[in-house]
């Protein structure tokens, strides 16, 4: 028979077993191979602008762009994800400073990056792609907006649910529109010099991407809505 008194360990039988459920496991293979596959996207764009001739603006769009949205955001955001395996060792309020730094950063360089395009190329507001890239800058900017108001929310104990919410949508719609506008960059200039393969490889690499990096924060969000 346990004794009541002696305290138990911090791995408990039902500890494991919801370590060891579907569910989890479904999880961590979404978060593995989403790291995969932020990696191979990340790789096609920096591949594409180096080895051939690209002008020096549309270098710098990319490499901004690409390490502020596909690598920095997007960790930013997978930080917070409880099946993410580089982080799952920190506390919480530790997730939270790493992910406001990352966020930060990598907001600053992908706006940086879409302003210097937009200053370089005035017809870039006629294109699909133009377009979306100033609705994820505007998104990320909302979003920026929003975090602000939920760190002094905190500090004045005020109902923070519904700008939690707010703030991980306009998160998600900032990385949506930019991994789309990736996506439409993939379609036009990559497939024209690398054909159609590779193309749309690129394209289904980034798309599932976003998919598995959105897919924890959406369940959090459900939860809050839900809650």
């Amino acid at each position: 028979m346990i004794n009541p008194n002696i305290p138990q360990p911090p791995h408990t039988f039902e500890n494991n077993i919801e370590e060891k459920s579907p569910f989890i496991l479904i999880m961590k293979i979404v978060n593995t191979l989403t790291h995969i596959f932020i990696g191979a996207v990340v790789f096609s764009a920096i591949f594409f602008v180096n080895i051939f001739g690209i002008p020096g603006s549309l270098k710098q769009h990319v490499y901004l762009c690409v390490f502020g949205y596909m690598i920095l955001m997007s960790q930013a955001i997978l930080t917070l994800n409880p099946y993410a395996s580089w982080a799952k060792t920190l506390n919480y309020e530790d997730k939270k400073v790493i992910h406001w730094v990352m966020q930060f950063t990598g907001s600053a360089l992908a706006i940086a990056g879409s302003i210097i395009r937009m200053v370089d190329v005035q017809s870039n507001f006629k294109t699909a792609h133009g377009i979306l890239g100033i609705v994820a800058m505007l998104c990320t900017i909302c979003s920026l907006i929003s975090k602000i108001v939920n760190l002094f929310s905190m500090a004045s104990r005020c109902n923070i649910n519904l700008i939690k919410i707010a703030h991980s949508v306009l998160g998600s719609l900032a990385l949506c529109t930019a991994y789309l506008c990736l996506c439409l960059g993939f379609n036009n200039m990559y497939r024209m010099i690398l054909g159609d393969q590779n193309a749309n490889l690129s394209i289904a690499l980034g798309v599932l991407a976003l998919m598995g990096t959105l897919a924890s924060s959406s369940i959090s969000t459900f939860k809050r809505i839900l809650n």
